[in-house]
């Protein structure tokens, strides 16, 4: 009985992460996408207006300045930027959850690859009032090759 419980438990906790990982890969995905077609102000809607944000070597971040950085690099007509992501865990508790990710980020100028830079991060995710999942805080810093 006792091996059986331990498995149940095992199973259904295997089974939490893993659907867990798919919802916040969802949600990556998502955001990918409208930051790879330079929708603004749809990439600001992952965000918590209460962010905190923290980027080695830059000032700390809150909302707004989040999303005005979007809109600047989103009105540039030479430069492309292109995102991709790969999610290493997820750990999620009710209402809280915490992801680690890696970006890629692919720079263009005039459709000619340019640089790419790879940053590490960690983002903290609580559900907001319409129980969707925001992101409130942020660490990341930049791989140096």
């Amino acid at each position: 009985m006792t091996i059986f419980i331990s498995l149940t438990i095992t199973a259904n906790v295997f089974a939490n992460k893993k659907n867990a990982g798919n919802d916040f890969e969802d949600i990556f995905d998502a955001w990918t996408k409208a930051f790879n077609q330079k929708k603004y102000p749809e990439v600001c809607e992952l965000f918590s207006k209460k962010i905190k944000a923290d980027y080695q070597g830059v000032p700390r971040k809150n909302y707004s300045t989040i999303c005005k950085g979007f809109q600047k690099i989103f009105q540039e007509t030479e430069m492309t930027y292109q995102n991709q992501f790969k999610i290493h865990e997820v750990y999620q508790s009710n209402n809280l959850a915490a992801v680690r990710i890696t970006w890629y980020l692919s720079v263009y100028k005039k459709g000619v690859h340019q640089y790419s830079i790879q940053e590490e991060g960690l983002d903290i995710f609580q559900k907001d009032d319409n129980n969707k999942w925001k992101i409130v805080n942020y660490i990341a810093y930049p791989v140096l090759n």
